[in-house]
This record gives structure tokens, sequence and C-alpha cells, in this order.
């Protein structure tokens, strides 16, 4: 019984991994990133806004349409570290994933991988002004996030560009020992609302990213009158629908949605579930699940023959599996969202552009998913921190110095990779875009690029509704809380 309880939150946990992270995509290429243009040679361009370096940053090297943080040493010297930090010849920092875990090796591990590759590429420039960069491995595991925070606390400075399954048990250890993180992702209410940590594409379970459900209310007007959420009637993913309840709601004009919940697991016949859609006349369906189970959904839909008009889901199910041979055919017209460049458009975004040239370089046997540039977008906003403390810290790099630097960033798009989003606040991106499987590949559905919606990178904003405020019980998050820290 323990053995099936254990196996049943592994699958869910899997599929958690990136519908709770805000524009997370699951989409993963073959690792064919040589072809992407070269953007990695020095230039001249100075970049704009809350992204720019400090002053006696001395690197011109760009990552997307902002200046490098990272090159050598300036006239105060290699930093120093503060005492008690974990310091020492090079600057530690500890990416956290779930690499290690039996069931499922290699989970998250695309984090790794592009954190790896971040530190080969700054360290070539010279690394956080002469210190260099080493990646610390902080495999959880899944369910061994203690012992992995145990080992954050003792080896490194500050844990950058990952994220635990399970993120909500590294508390308290983690405000105990003084830690500070920059994560990729967060799964639980605990860790996105924790101090201590500044997310550079924020997900607060309360403050929700609402540009794609706008899309639905303008362009698929006759789809949203009935609505149905399926999702594995597990805890955790229960939330993730009830968010998605919650976006409908503040925004109006979407009927109540039916809640259908599957076992967690996944279901050995979908059939039962696209008759009671069909019985139903949903016109707009959306999965909290998996791309596998979404696929196998699909085919029972088309079997019972009945697909609602509109099947909208989150970034993750931005996925090889949907399209893949076999399955495209069933997915066609599948839409989701996400607030990452396409990689089918890294010709036309310098910073996806410089990623892929960063993995084939530095990492080329590493895995190059959206995961990954969240990872890079965590490390550039760190080391652009780290950059901004120095100035004012006599070249002695501290934990809540860092942190408080980083708060400061109200604006961020690392270079253009992603849709710009509020660090500093905590709030999620207000643009986003429309992927979507047409004629069995994926391809930009909306914003249609150059047109009136289109913001002039690609992205659909609204400042007003782009994020929306829900209301819901998100549990007790007072233990990922620490009054006694400045930040």
């Amino acid at each position: 019984m323990i053995s099936k309880l254990r196996s049943t939150r592994a699958m869910v946990a899997i599929a958690l991994v990136a519908i709770t992270a805000v524009g997370c995509s699951n989409r993963e290429e073959g690792g064919d990133a040589t072809s992407a243009p070269a953007t990695g040679a020095p230039s001249t361009e100075a970049p704009s806004g809350s992204e720019a370096p400090t002053t006696d940053a001395p690197s011109t090297v760009m990552f997307g349409d902002m200046a490098s943080p990272c090159g050598p040493a300036t006239d105060a010297g290699v930093p120093t570290i503060a005492e008690g930090q974990n310091g020492g010849d090079t600057l530690r920092l500890g990416t956290a994933t779930d690499h290690g875990y039996e069931a499922a090796p290699g989970l998250t591990v695309e984090m790794l991988d592009a954190a790896e590759a971040f530190a080969g590429w700054c360290n070539a420039q010279g690394g956080v002004r002469g210190l260099p960069i080493e990646i610390v491995d902080l495999d959880g595991k899944l369910f061994n996030v203690p012992a992995a925070t145990e080992q954050a606390c003792a080896e490194t400075f500050a844990m950058v560009g990952g994220g635990w399954v399970f993120d909500n048990q590294m508390y308290p250890r983690f405000h105990e020992c003084g830690m500070v993180s920059f994560p990729g992702y967060a799964v639980t209410a605990e860790a996105s609302l924790a101090n201590g940590r500044v997310q550079p594409i924020p997900n607060p379970p309360n403050l929700k990213p609402a540009s794609w459900f706008l899309w639905a209310k303008k362009y698929q007007a006759e789809a949203i009158g009935k609505p149905a959420i399926i999702y594995g009637d597990f805890v955790s993913t229960k939330m993730v629908a009830e968010q998605i309840k919650g976006t409908m709601a503040a925004l109006g004009g979407f009927g109540e949605p039916l809640m259908i919940p599957t076992n967690p697991a996944g279901e050995a016949n979908w059939t039962p579930f696209a008759q009671q859609l069909k019985n139903e006349g949903i016109t707009m369906l959306s999965v909290v699940g998996e791309p596998g189970n979404m696929i196998l959904l699909y085919k029972a839909m088309r079997e019972v023959g009945y697909v609602p008009d509109l099947v909208l889901n989150d970034a993750n199910h931005y996925s090889e599996q949907i399209v893949a041979e076999g399955n495209a055919e069933a997915t066609e017209g599948l839409r989701v969202r996400t607030v990452y460049s396409p990689f089918e458009e890294a010709d036309q975004n310098p910073a996806l552009a410089t990623f892929l040239e960063m993995m084939a370089t530095y990492n080329p046997d590493g895995r190059i998913a959206g995961l990954g540039q969240q990872a890079v977008s965590a490390m550039l906003l760190f080391v652009q921190s780290a950059n901004a403390c120095l100035d004012t810290n006599d070249n002695v790099l501290e934990r809540e110095c860092v942190l408080a630097e980083a708060k400061k960033v109200t604006s961020w798009t690392a270079g253009g990779l992603h849709a710009e989003s509020n660090p500093g606040s905590n709030e999620p991106p207000r643009c986003g875009l429309i992927m979507g499987v047409v004629d069995g590949t994926w391809q930009r559905v909306y914003p249609e690029r150059g047109s009136a919606d289109d913001n002039g990178n690609g992205w659909r904003c609204d400042e007003a509704e782009g994020a929306v405020a829900i209301e819901g019980d998100f549990g007790d998050t007072s233990v990922a809380i620490d009054p006694t820290r400045p930040n």
C-alpha cells in the first residue's frame, strides 16, 4: 500500500513540475543547438531598463538585448564572500532538481544542465567579477528534500536556477541557516510566498497570469460558455485546477466550470470521460495533467466523435510528445499558453539563440527544454544582483545584500528570453502567447507577429487584466515565512 501511494505521488509530482511553474514548458528538442545563430560575440550595444548591468561591469558580451553581467575582476579586485556563507575560491551556487529519483530518472535535470552551461559561459568571461561560479548539484530525489537542504546550507552561498517538486519540505531549515534562493520555479504555495527568495518568473497562488483566458474571451467567445476542467484528484493538482477556475471567475464571461477529477496516476480507460464531455455538451476544456494523459484523452474524444470547440492547456503541454508520430492527428487543434519564446522562433529571438548556443558550447550533451530557460533566467538575475551588491558592500558578497538588490528589479525578461515579469513584487507576467497544434506541428497561434495585438516583441500584453487576483484557500504558508529576516 505504501509503495502504491508513493508511486501515485511520484506520477502526480512529475506532472506538477511544469503545471505549477509559470510559463514552464515541457518542450524538449533533440539537442541540436548548433544551428542557432551566434549571438555571444562582443557588442557595443547598451541595454536599457532595469536589466542594465552596473557601471563597473566590464563585459560587452550580450545575452539577447542585455549586456552580460559576467566578467573579470574590477579595480577593486576579486570579490570575497561574507563570513559564514560558504566562501572560497569559487562562488558555489546550488541548483535544486529531483533527477536522482529512481522511478523517474532525470526528473528536471534540464535545469542542472542549463545551470552548468551558464557557469561555463559566465566563467569564460571571468565569472562574477573574477570569481568563478561552481554549480553544486542539490538532488532532492523527490522525497529527500530535507537532506538536500542540509547540503545547500553546508556547501553553497545561494540556491539558484532549480526547483524541487516538494519544495515546502525545505522549511524551516532554509531560514535557520540563512539561505537565499533564486528558484527557477516554485510548486507549493509555501515556496511561492516565502521570504528569503526572489523568483524571476513568479508564480504566487493568489495572483495568476490571465493572458490565455483573455485570448479565449476575445477570440473564442462562443466556446467559453460551458467549460470543464479535468484534473488528477490529488491535493496539489486539485489546487491548480481551482486556481484555473478562480482565474475564469475573476475575468468573468466564462460559464461555471464542470470539475472532473481523475485518478492522479492516470486512467486505464479515458472513454468515459470523453463521453461525459459529449453528454454535457462541454465547449471548452482545460486539463491539469501531463502530456501522455492528454494524448490518451484526445484519442478517446476522437473515438466518441466529440472534441470541445476549444481545448486550452497550460504550458507543460507544449511538448514534442504531443506532436509525435501517431499523436499529432489526434491532438490537432490543441492550444497552450507560454511566456517563453518558442523554440521554433530561435531565428527571431536573440536571447533564445544565445541560450541554444550556450548549451551547444558549454554542455552539448545537456537537455534543451523550457525549464532550462527558467534556470538561465534565474542565473542572470542572480549575477546582476550580485554585481549591484558588490558595488554597495565594499566588494563583499553577502546573501541578504544580493537578495535586496534583486528585490529592486521590477521589470525582467532575461534579455528577451521570456515575457516581462516583476520579480521584486512577486508578480507573474502580464504578457503571453498561444501555441497550437496546426497541421501536425507546433505553430504560433496568437498574437500574429506584426499585428495590433503584438507588443513588438511577439507577446500579447494586458497591463490591467494580464494578471488577476483570485480567492481561495492556499494552505498555511507561515512555515515559509521568517519575520526576522530583512528580505
